[in-house]
């Protein structure tokens, strides 16, 4: 058993209870040793060299951390606050002129353009402090990446809240659509990839997937398709390795387009294996294209198919060997020649016969 030795409250740092109840076990060592420091100078200002230079971490991963205690409103930038103060004062004077919604005047303060759905252009990653930005102006953006990392279970880095940022303020996907993305992903075992949940995310701003309900619907067709993939890698002895969105994508063609079963997948790999030394999922993707568009949907076509192929290798062979000699092209006689060759090749054919001659 332990407790605190009472001397050493002579020098005494106040933790809010918010970090001990909430953070201790989703945020990182480092996060932490940042925020017990910026807490030890309270009242003070600080920089990021500063911090690092206080607890050995890292500059880039300082700011990464002062991002996510600023989201949790634990840290505020003394130059920002004074920029939000004097844009809040600006506002509230116009709002008394002309009065309007909340939510239109946080709109008229992003500066991140909306996608339109059929661009295919992606947007720039977002700066450190375009960030900071977002994560002051809306309170949308901070729950956004408080509720991620708790579906995630990790805390995320400047990379990630600018993907995340983007599926809402480029890609236009609602916050509950993006973070029922990271719910999927997290209990998939992909919340540390990042790429897959962005590429998720701009797949389904591009097909229109932007309300909860469409949401559901896309998350139910996803687990189909893992329990394809389920099934498909426990029988070729598979682990560890997990589809790509693309390759889900895939997945989801073979079984519910072309209609293939278990088996054929099985058999598709198997028939891959024969030119290839490791799982190549491209080439399963060939081999079933090929068999989709030849027909081929069974074991007993896919035997067919081979019998064929061999006797076909076959007798090629035996024709290339000279065993067997290709069967000659009829010719048709020409009515303008003046001689029958047709004729003239069956008499050549015949052999002649002697007659004997009489004794005299």
């Amino acid at each position: 058993m332990y407790k605190i030795n009472p001397a050493k409250y002579s020098g005494v740092t106040v933790i809010p209870s918010d970090i001990i109840e909430n953070h201790l076990i989703l945020s990182s060592a480092r996060y932490l040793k940042v925020i017990l420091y910026a807490y030890s100078r309270a009242g003070d200002v600080f920089d990021e060299k500063m911090i690092s230079d206080g607890t050995g971490v890292p500059v880039d991963e300082v700011k990464d951390a002062l991002v996510y205690w600023k989201a949790r409103g634990h840290i505020l930038f003394s130059e920002e606050e004074a920029v939000f103060k004097t844009a809040e004062t600006k506002e509230e004077k116009k709002t008394a002129a002309s009065p309007v919604k909340t939510e239109e005047a946080a709109e008229s303060i992003a500066e991140i353009p909306k996608k339109s759905k059929a661009s295919s252009n992606n947007p720039p990653k977002l700066k450190y402090d375009e960030i900071c930005k977002r994560i002051g102006e809306s309170e949308d953006i901070r729950i956004l990446l408080n509720e991620a990392q708790l579906k995630l279970g990790r805390t995320i880095g400047t990379g990630d809240q600018s993907s995340l940022i983007l599926l809402h303020d480029y890609y236009g996907l609602p916050i509950e659509v993006i973070l029922s993305i990271c719910e999927y992903a997290g209990s998939k075992g992909k919340s540390a990839n990042m790429n897959y949940i962005y590429k998720v995310g701009t797949d389904w701003s591009q097909r229109e997937i932007d309300t909860i309900e469409a949401a559901d619907e896309e998350l139910k067709r996803l687990e189909r398709v893992n329990s394809v993939w389920g099934s498909f890698a426990a029988e070729i002895k598979l682990t560890g390795v997990y589809p790509t969105s693309s390759q889900e994508k895939y997945i989801r063609q073979w079984s519910e387009e072309w209609h293939f079963s278990l088996n054929m997948l099985v058999l598709a790999y198997e028939e891959m294996m024969l030119y290839k030394d490791k799982f190549n999922f491209s080439y399963i993707h060939k081999i079933l294209s090929d068999w989709h568009k030849k027909g081929i949907d069974t074991p007993e076509k896919v035997s067919a198919q081979k019998e064929k192929y061999r006797k076909e290798q076959d007798e090629k062979a035996l024709k290339k060997s000279g065993i067997i000699r290709s069967t000659p092209e009829k010719i048709t006689p020409d009515p303008t020649a003046s001689y029958d060759i047709l004729r003239a090749e069956e008499r050549a054919k015949k052999v002649p016969t002697l007659k004997k001659r009489e004794k005299r």
